[in-house]
């Protein structure tokens, strides 16, 4: 439905295999200050060297359905762990949340800082690969992403 999957990314690391978990960070940008937008960016410089960033297009640049194109097919389709945050109001993040737990079946991590007002339909989600978490700091965010990614990494059970 949404076009290439690739395997996971693989790297070697003192002659063992060690997979990359692949994750796409998205957020509300259309009315966001640019000071939250340039947090997250930052935040997501700050995980590079531990995982794949999958990086959504922005308000410039391309058309509209290079965007779709991009954050649906790509971002969303691709990545092992899809983490939404949630601190300002959006349609597209909604979609893309949509996309990731109901179509796709993705494990995926919406948080939103303690203060912000959340829609209850998201805190209420009861789908076992969804989880909703508060967080202080958004470096918190950080501890959220291992702990669902460190269950993406364990071995199926035959």
């Amino acid at each position: 439905m949404f076009g290439r999957y690739s395997a996971k990314r693989q790297a070697t690391q003192g002659g063992s295999v060690k997979k990359i978990i692949r994750l796409y960070i998205g957020c509300g940008l259309t009315q966001a200050p640019p000071e939250f937008v340039a947090e997250v960016d930052r935040f997501k410089e700050s995980l590079q060297a531990e995982y794949h960033i999958y990086h959504f297009m922005g308000l410039e640049g391309g058309t509209n359905q290079d965007v779709y194109r991009r954050d649906i097919e790509v971002c969303v389709a691709e990545c092992d762990l899809f983490v939404a945050i949630c601190d300002y109001p959006s349609i597209g993040l909604g979609y893309e949340l949509a996309t990731a737990v109901e179509a796709l079946g993705k494990p995926t991590l919406a948080v939103a800082h303690r203060d912000s007002k959340i829609t209850r339909l998201i805190q209420g989600v009861p789908l076992p690969k969804f989880e909703f978490r508060r967080y202080n700091e958004l470096e918190d965010v950080k501890g959220f992403i291992r702990d669902k990614a460190s269950g993406l990494l364990m071995p199926n059970p035959a």
